[in-house]
């Protein structure tokens, strides 16, 4: 049974999907260079701080990061590809080679990047923002190393998930 929103979509078709792809590749990739600039440079400097700078820089850092430009972009980057995938499935795209990319992105996306950061990162955060500066966990060095490389880890799942995106957009019709 067809929606009246199934029919909107369908009064262009695939516009509205081709426009969503791009949408969702932009948050994709703005999510996969927050990252990647992250594990190519920030964590690079962290590594050579001691263990009270690393507690003092970790903290401001997580602190700093929670702000509604990022939030809107990280939110986003699952919002829009999530809408955009059931609208995929629904109009019968997802068999089609652009439909499988963008499915597939989407998966490793949630999986690989957010569920990472859900499950690993903020969790890591929380235990890093009680530590203090003066007197720093004795496995500082640990827990500095694990959060570096999860970090790599949803780094690489954005990257493959914005390629996955961009291979959609240039799939799409074929």
């Amino acid at each position: 049974m067809r929606t009246d929103a199934m029919l909107q979509v369908d009064a262009f078709p695939g516009r509205p999907i081709v426009f969503l792809l791009a949408i969702s590749t932009v948050l994709g990739g703005l999510m996969a260079g927050f990252f990647f600039a992250y594990s190519v440079s920030v964590v690079l400097a962290l590594r050579t701080l001691s263990a009270a700078e690393y507690t003092t820089v970790m903290k401001e850092i997580n602190e700093k990061v929670l702000n509604i430009i990022f939030g809107a972009v990280f939110f986003g980057a699952v919002v829009v590809p999530i809408g955009s995938a059931t609208i995929i499935i629904l109009q019968g795209y997802a068999t089609t080679l652009s439909g499988q990319l963008f499915l597939a992105g989407v998966s490793i996306y949630l999986v690989g990047t957010f569920l990472v950061t859900a499950r690993v990162h903020i969790p890591m955060n929380n235990h890093i923002a009680t530590w203090s500066p003066v007197s720093p966990p004795d496995d500082w060095a640990t827990v500095q190393a694990r959060w570096t490389r999860w970090n790599h880890i949803r780094m690489g799942a954005a990257l493959v998930s914005f390629a996955l995106y961009l291979g959609a957009i240039v799939s799409f019709g074929v």
